[in-house]
Order: structure tokens, then sequence, then C-alpha cells
């Protein structure tokens, strides 16, 4: 279902909208985003799988990037990044079935729409949450950084804003709120779910990096945690991204999300998704209405909810 005309769209939304919520316009999803959505519910995982399912610029890239270390037992960085298994934007989903154990599949996609199976089964979700107002700062900045969206052009943080968190609006994967209650509630009957707060691994890796590894089950001594805690800080995490990645289906899938783009894929400039990576920044950002208003939203829409969310 396209939005391309709707005009709740908003500036920051994406062309797509699809059971309430907006999807950037990945090729898949442009061609049939009911179908993408479906066979990811009804993907047939492996026992050993494990699935990040993160709210996006909320730190998917780094937190895969640790797990696909603590898996493989060695602090080096994969040459493929996390594009290369991103289940609702890479071309042809069932070519993970090919892909060696024990697999690291990802999506920002709702509780609602992961694995059924996976679910079901007990596989293993790590699921990290990022204080929403940094979050906001994070999209706005990759929606005018990244320049391959529709609506991307004259794209003010007042729009993003509002698209992200105001009612009216069809947010991205339906909205920061929605999406974080119905994780809190899952978590609550599915053991399988591994939380961590962004805030946290930022401050604490060491602590937060052994607390991935008892989950995942593998073995890990002081000195791999440590090796793994140092290769992954975001600086060098930014630096091995422009250095160290393969950057071909990186391009082909964000690039591929505009579909008013018609060149050579190769010769556009990478941009990382890298960018500061700080806990606090939406204070450069907010006014203070925005950030009074969304204190009330917060404590309307999230009424009982005991998450832990630090905003510095």
């Amino acid at each position: 279902m396209s939005s391309e005309d709707d005009p709740g769209a908003g500036k920051v939304h994406t062309e797509i909208v699809f059971d309430g919520m907006s999807l950037p316009p990945f090729k898949p999803l442009r061609k049939d985003v009911e179908g993408r959505l479906n066979a990811i519910r009804n993907l047939e995982t492996r026992p050993d799988d494990v699935l990040l399912a993160i709210y996006p610029k909320s730190g998917t890239h780094w937190v895969w990037e640790i797990v696909c270390m603590l898996l493989n037992g060695k602090a080096e960085y994969v040459r493929e990044g996390k594009e290369s298994v991103f289940l609702e934007a890479m071309e042809d989903i069932n070519s993970i079935s090919s892909m060696k154990s024990p697999r690291v599949l990802n999506t920002n996609l709702p509780f609602r729409w992961l694995p059924k199976k996976h679910v079901e089964n007990g596989g293993k979700i790590i699921h990290v949450i990022r204080n929403p107002k940094d979050v906001c700062v994070s999209l706005y900045y990759h929606f005018i950084g990244s320049g391959l969206f529709v609506h991307s052009d004259g794209v003010q943080f007042s729009d993003c804003f509002e698209g992200l968190f105001s009612k009216e609006k069809k947010p991205p994967y339906g909205g920061w709120f929605a999406y974080e209650k119905d994780f809190e509630e899952a978590v609550t009957t599915n053991s399988n779910i591994h939380v961590l707060y962004f805030e946290n691994l930022k401050r604490n890796p060491l602590v937060e990096i052994q607390r991935l590894a008892e989950f995942l089950q593998v073995p890990h001594s002081p000195e791999l945690l440590r090796d793994i805690s140092e290769l992954c800080t975001f600086s060098k995490l930014k630096l091995a991204d422009d250095s160290v990645k393969e950057k071909t289906k990186y391009k082909k899938i964000v690039i591929g999300a505009n579909p008013k783009f018609h060149g050579d894929v190769d010769k556009v400039q990478y941009k990382s998704f890298f960018r500061k990576g700080d806990i606090g920044d939406w204070k450069h950002h907010f006014t203070v209405r925005q950030n009074e208003r969304f204190n009330e939203l917060y404590e309307n829409q999230m009424k009982g909810s005991k998450l832990n969310i630090q905003y510095e």
C-alpha cells in the first residue's frame, strides 16, 4: 500500500504505510510490503539463530558487531555489515537459508511481526532500548544525512519530532511508544528476550557485553570481553565502518530505498550510519516546549511502564 500521496504522511515519513506504521521504502517493501512482512513472520529459523529486534537508531549496528564477535569467539570485525541480514530490506530473504550457523539476523519491525516460530520455540532475541529523545535526534540526522529518502528535502527537526511522537501521524515502525510498550509486555511472557539499555552499554560496556555472552551461552574470557569492548567503542566502530566494511549491499539497500534514484550505485559516496552516539544530545535540539510536550506524551502513553529510561 503506497502513501506517496497521503497528506498525513508528513515530510519525514517514508512512502509506505502498512498496519498503522510507516516503513522505509526498501525495494522489497515497495514491491509487496504485506508479502515481505508475512515472509518474515513465517520465517523458518534455526534453534541457534540470534535475532536483533530493535527500534531504528537505537544501536543495532553496534550490538550486531558485539554479538558477532562473541559468537565467533574473537575480537575481529566481520567484513559484511548487518544490512546483509536486515530482514525487511534484503533483496532475497530466502538467501539466509544458505548462511552458516549461528546466524545473527536483524529487523526493526515491532514484536507482532517477528518470526512466529522463533518466538514460540524460545529462539534468542536481543532488544535494545534507547532513550526516545536521542532516537528522535538520530532519526533526524539520518533523514537529512542520507539524502536518499523521498521526503528528506527540507526536513526540519520539528517535522521529525511530530512524525515520531504525534498520535495523528503514522510514525516510523509504529512509533517508539507503541513499539516499546509491545516489547515490554512481550518480555513478561518470553524468557528468551534479552533486554539491554543503550546508555548502560555506553557507560558500562564490559558489564553489558558479559551479560550478552551469558545470554548467548558462549565461552568468554576476561581478555575476550575486554578486547571486544575496546574494538566496539563508538569511535573505533565508526572507523571500521569506513575502512573495513563491504559497502555493496549497504548501497543497494539504502540507495534502492529511493525510487527516484536512477544512476550508478557504485559511484555514490558511502555515508556511515555512525554519527555521534552520545547520550543526551537531545538537549541541543529540543525546545523547552518540545521537551514539555514529550514528557506529557510519555506520561500518557507509557502509563504503568516500568522501563528505566535514561535521558542523560
